[in-house]
């Protein structure tokens, strides 16, 4: 075999077992949550069995997980939103105009990102607290923006720094000002990186625990919550786990079927061309 050969075997190989080491978690997920208590404790797991719905009517019956669900869309949407309309233009600014000192304000602002959430937690629930919003959506969707904001600003200014600046001149030339080649021009050549700033967004938001578990009241409480539900102090219902996150991951899979032909960052060049 040529070198050339033996490098696609090997890529194909590495494919293979990240494959192997993302699903097979998901499978056994998967598995256990139509498995009978008896099923998921066997000393000798198979595959063959008899499937069980019980789990998710337990879950949808008896918790209610719907509404776990309902509130995670609430506060992922809110927070994305938030974050894409006042991240947006300040990634425009960062990335266009002669801000003084912009380099060093783009990377404050990427430092805001690495903070731990631990180190955040406290004083955003002194903040809500006295503020008379903890428990609320408005806590919560304020809370996942403070980590959803630096990623929009430092995705989408990369963006924006690949588009030409001779469309937005010539856009300022035919009458339009620098907001309007802004909103004209630059935004709806950005339009994929939009869309997969705001799968990441969302993905993050939805998969937050630590502020939901502090900042959220009972009827604002996330998927996440709803999942750590099931650990007990003495034993932990697999089972009805299992159908919780089975229920957490379908919306999330459904979103990225859909946004998976926005995700193509190469729709970004090749403007000029036409």
């Amino acid at each position: 075999m040529r070198r050339r050969d033996w490098w696609v075997v090997g890529s194909y190989a590495v494919v293979g077992l990240f494959l192997l080491w993302v699903l097979v978690p998901i499978v056994t997920v998967a598995l256990n949550s139509v498995k009978s208590p008896q099923d998921i404790f066997s000393s000798s797991p198979t595959l063959s069995f008899t499937p069980t719905g019980d789990n998710y009517g337990k879950v949808l019956g008896e918790l209610s997980f719907q509404t776990f669900l309902v509130n995670s869309t609430i506060v992922a949407l809110g927070s994305t939103l938030l974050s894409v309309v006042v991240g947006v233009p300040a990634a425009y600014a960062l990335a266009r105009l002669p801000v003084r000192g912009r380099e060093w304000w783009a990377w404050l602002i990427l430092f805001t990102r690495m903070v731990p959430a631990v180190a955040l937690v406290v004083p955003m629930f002194v903040i809500f607290q006295r503020l008379q919003l903890l428990g609320t959506y408005t806590a919560l969707v304020a809370a996942h923006t403070t980590f959803n904001l630096p990623i929009v600003i430092w995705m989408m200014r990369s963006f924006f720094e690949e588009l030409p600046r001779d469309l937005e001149e010539a856009a300022q030339v035919d009458g339009s000002g620098r907001f309007g080649a802004f909103l004209r021009v630059a935004l709806p050549l950005t339009s994929p990186g939009l869309a997969a700033t705001g799968v990441l967004c969302l993905l993050f938001s939805w998969n937050e625990f630590l502020f939901a578990l502090v900042l959220s009241g009972r009827e604002t409480q996330t998927t996440p919550i709803g999942v750590a539900s099931f650990i007990g102090t003495v034993s932990v219902d697999w089972g009805g786990s299992s159908a919780a996150a089975v229920l957490a991951m379908i919306p999330v899979f459904v979103l990225g079927l859909a946004a998976q032909r926005f995700l193509v960052r190469g729709l970004t060049f090749g403007a000029v061309k036409g």
